[in-house]
């Protein structure tokens, strides 16, 4: 028992309402920690930002040194969240997929071309495994340079980019 005191001493778990976030006026973003103090220009990390977006999220310091892990950002006050999910969306810029209009494939790379939230795309994909199938029919493909690329939903696309998602998987 007394081990697992000193795991989580060691990883610095915080609840949600042990932290506050928000940007500063120079638009820095800052951190106050119960029991550890204030910090400016934090860096929030998601340590599985695919499986797990909204749990276990790292806060660095300006040195990159890690101050705590956030357990979960359900149960953060609305500004808290707010400012924590602004400053992730910087960091972690995903695409949505909201349509697939064709998908050609030459010398075992597969170039796709699509609709997403941010605009048209045309992007390369290596390998079959670099399009990975999660739980609630939500789909992440990585580029070949190793942008991400998100369909929440793929029952939610059009049946033709439904067709051409099965065909390239």
């Amino acid at each position: 028992m007394a081990q697992k005191r000193d795991l989580k001493s060691v990883l610095k778990l915080v609840k949600p309402k042990q932290v506050k976030f928000w940007h500063d006026e120079e638009g820095r973003f800052c951190a106050s920690i119960e029991g550890e103090g204030v910090f400016v220009n934090v860096k929030p990390i998601r340590n599985f930002p695919i499986q797990a977006r909204d749990r276990l999220i790292s806060l660095l310091d300006e040195n990159d040194n890690e101050i705590a892990i956030l357990k979960t950002v359900h149960g953060l006050d609305p500004q808290s969240r707010d400012a924590l999910e602004a400053e992730l969306a910087k960091r972690y810029f995903v695409p949505v997929i909201q349509a697939i209009h064709h998908i050609e494939g030459r010398f075992g790379i597969t170039r796709w071309f699509v609709t997403t939230d941010k605009g048209e795309r045309v992007f390369d994909v290596r390998e079959r495994s670099d399009v990975r199938y999660y739980p609630g029919r939500r789909v992440v493909i990585r580029d070949a340079d190793g942008n991400l690329y998100e369909i929440p939903d793929y029952a939610q696309l059009d049946p033709y980019s439904r067709m051409l998602l099965e065909e390239a998987t």
